[in-house]
């Protein structure tokens, strides 16, 4: 049986030891940002990074609450600080793609999810989002293989999603001009769900 997890309380008091713990911070931080308490949750993971400046976690959950915002590029560079310090550390190049796809980013995407779906080869929704960024940098075989297998791991993208990258994938094929602009729009990404923006960390938790 696993040990209950400390309440917000105990998490608030073990803040306030010496001495400063960023751990500390970092674990009120994602409890909190679980709570939906979210400027306070920044607050904690600011005074984690500012303790150390390669916590790793709190880089990734500070990206989730960046992106939550639209605050894409914000995002982008907090996730890659996480990934320079655990360069391992799956969920950080998953998050940092997810934010270069909302900027029309698709070979940084590209190549973030590569090293996503390196790390962990059966990660599914990895592999959609690899397919999408493939398809949005006119990669039309690769996305589709990379898709199809990403529904045989389990991921189901919506309907909508699915027609979004068939149309993206028949105006590729035709040559038509509007590929290029739907590479460098968010709009021409199939939506990526609030729990996929901002997966938390490994850490912290």
């Amino acid at each position: 049986m696993s040990p209950e997890r400390p309440s917000i309380a105990e998490l608030r008091g073990a803040v306030t030891d010496l001495p400063p713990s960023a751990m500390a911070h970092l674990r009120l931080g994602t409890a909190l940002l679980k709570t939906g308490a979210m400027k306070e949750a920044e607050r904690e993971l600011r005074a984690a990074l500012a303790l150390d400046p390669k916590c790793a976690g709190a880089w990734v959950n500070l990206g989730g609450i960046l992106i939550a915002r639209w605050e894409f590029a914000a995002s982008v560079a907090a996730n890659r600080r996480a990934a320079a310090a655990e360069p391992n550390l799956a969920i950080a190049h998953y998050n940092e793609a997810i934010g270069h796809l909302h900027l029309g980013e698709a070979a940084a995407a590209v190549d973030c999810l590569t090293k996503v779906v390196e790390l962990e080869p059966k990660n599914a929704p990895a592999y959609y989002h690899l397919g999408v960024a493939l398809q949005a940098n006119g990669q039309t075989a690769e996305s589709r293989l990379c898709v199809a297998y990403a529904i045989e791991l389990g991921y189901q993208p919506s309907k909508e999603a699915l027609q979004e990258l068939e149309r993206a994938a028949a105006e590729t094929t035709t040559g038509s001009q509007d590929d290029a602009a739907c590479s460098s729009q968010p709009s021409c990404t199939p939506s990526t769900s609030s729990k996929e923006k901002h997966n938390g960390t490994a850490q912290g938790r």
